[in-house]
C-alpha cells in the first residue's frame, strides 16, 4: 500500500523542474527572440496557458482525499 501523499510529493518535485524549464524558456524567448510585439505576446500566451493548466489541476487536487492508499498489486485475486 502506497499513500497518495507520495504521489503529491513526486508531482510537486516535477512541477519544480517544470518551473525551472519554464523560466529558462521565457528568459531565452525574451532575451534572444526577435524584438517585437509578437515575442511578448507569444510569451504572455505561453505563461497564461501554463497558469491556467496549473490552476485547474491545483483546483482538482484540493478536492482529493490524500489519506487514501493505493494498492499497486492486490494481495489476493478472485479468479
Amino acid at each position: 500500500m502506497i499513500p497518495l501523499v507520495y504521489f503529491v510529493i513526486a508531482w510537486l518535485a516535477l512541477i519544480a523542474v517544470f518551473a525551472l524549464m519554464t523560466f529558462i524558456t521565457v528568459l531565452m524567448n525574451v532575451r534572444y527572440g526577435l524584438s517585437g510585439m509578437m515575442t511578448y505576446l507569444s510569451t504572455a500566451l505561453f505563461l497564461t496557458v501554463i497558469c491556467g493548466v496549473l490552476l485547474g489541476v491545483g483546483g482538482y487536487l484540493i478536492t482529493v482525499d490524500w489519506s487514501q492508499d493505493v494498492e499497486i498489486m492486490p494481495v489476493s485475486t478472485n479468479i
